[in-house]
């Protein structure tokens, strides 16, 4: 009887682990975000619709929350001065929480790549990535002229 037991506990721990295994979803190891000039908060009066970017993220070592990242943008009204994720939801202006120094002298194209490590600022992007937002700064448009959400077109779609 006592080995009966056993094996029916073990069976059911078995299935529970199987069942927690498959049902589990990977952290996401891809962060993308389309920033335009209509989702920055607040607006600049002179960007126009043609002010646009994107950002791409992949995290290389997820123990050491290393991230490589890649930022394009075009048509930005001014000079390029720097460029952030934020912590806010859509609509909501937030603070910075990682800089993402642009390449000087870019303008147009790639403005800026490299690579940083924050395991704790990873985990919380792949916690809720709708928490947390990029977006580029210029010099006639301080507060920044183009943003874009992480969870719009990441993590819940791309892994």
């Amino acid at each position: 009887m006592k080995k009966l037991v056993s094996v029916l506990v073990l069976a059911a721990a078995t299935l529970f682990a199987a069942a927690v295994a498959f049902g589990a979803k990977p952290p996401a190891k891809t962060f993308v975000a389309t920033l335009t000039s209509g989702e920055e908060v607040p607006g600049c009066a002179a960007a126009t619709s043609a002010a646009r970017g994107t950002f791409v993220a992949m995290v290389v070592d997820q123990a050491a929350g290393t991230v490589e990242w890649m930022l394009i943008a075009n048509n930005l009204p001014g000079d390029i001065v720097a460029a952030h994720i934020h912590l806010a939801p859509k609509g909501v202006a937030g603070p910075v929480v990682q800089p993402l120094p642009p390449t000087a002298g870019a303008e147009n194209g790639v403005i800026g790549s490299g690579t940083f490590s924050n395991p704790a600022l990873v985990a919380a992007m792949q916690a809720d990535p709708d928490d947390y937002y990029v977006n580029v700064h210029t010099n006639v448009c301080p507060p920044g002229v183009v943003r874009g959400q992480l969870g719009d077109h990441g993590p819940g779609t791309r892994s």
